[in-house]
């Protein structure tokens, strides 16, 4: 599996946004999100990191 975890970077430090992220879209006003499980969120954000090794990615807000 591909699923990765989803970090938004504020001030310096990362919070988990969403885990095992299965779909990642650009929309007018950030990025829509949506898991495994069906969870979904948009953030107003752009990314910053993605780490395939770690499955992880890291967004930062605009």
């Amino acid at each position: 599996m591909c699923d990765v975890n989803v970090f938004m970077l504020k001030n310096g430090v990362e919070e988990k946004i969403l885990e095992n992220v299965d779909l990642i879209e650009e929309v007018a006003d950030g990025m829509h999100l949506v898991n495994i499980f069906g969870e979904e969120r948009t953030l107003k954000a752009r990314m910053v990191q993605y780490n395939n090794s770690e499955k992880r990615m890291v967004f930062q807000p605009i």
